[in-house]
């Protein structure tokens, strides 16, 4: 990944990435032993396969019997609405694309209030210097300091 940073900047910020680190490597090993389990368990073909379910099984025990992460020393904050969501057994990742809609939305609000915004400071602009041509220096340092285009 190029130019991408992901260098933490403090060494407590080390730390909590080596914990989400080893704990997202626990959970891959986790699925994997459950995959090969139901694979297992799905084509079970007699004593052989019996004895491959036990091994997974065993190792599954194994996996899950060994915290590999004490829970206070992770301090990476969850939603309540993420959690509540995930809760309830629905998807985070959908979760995950109705806020960026929502947040889409907002953006795509605030930037029409600030359009708005700017063409009435400028239709504003117009009439007061129609009304008092005297202030056309006040005026444009205004337009100018509110984000409005300079005039020379």
């Amino acid at each position: 990944m190029a130019g991408a940073n992901t260098t933490p900047f403090t060494q407590e910020e080390a730390a909590q990435q080596a914990l989400l680190e080893k704990l997202e490597n626990d959970l891959r090993g986790i699925i994997g032993t459950l995959l090969e389990t139901s694979i297992q368990t799905y084509t079970y073909a007699g004593s052989q396969s019996g004895e491959s379910i036990y091994n997974h099984i065993k190792d599954l025990s194994s996996q899950l019997a060994s915290p590999s992460l004490p829970p206070k020393d992770l301090t990476a904050a969850l939603p309540q609405e993420v959690i509540a969501y995930v809760s309830q057994g629905r998807n985070p990742d959908i979760y995950t694309r109705e806020f960026v809609e929502l947040v889409q939305r907002s953006n795509q609000a605030a930037g029409g209030r600030v359009k708005a915004f700017g063409d009435f400071r400028d239709i504003l602009a117009d009439k007061i210097l129609a009304a008092f041509p005297e202030l056309k220096e006040d005026v444009e340092r205004v337009i100018e300091n509110t984000g409005g285009p300079r005039k020379k």
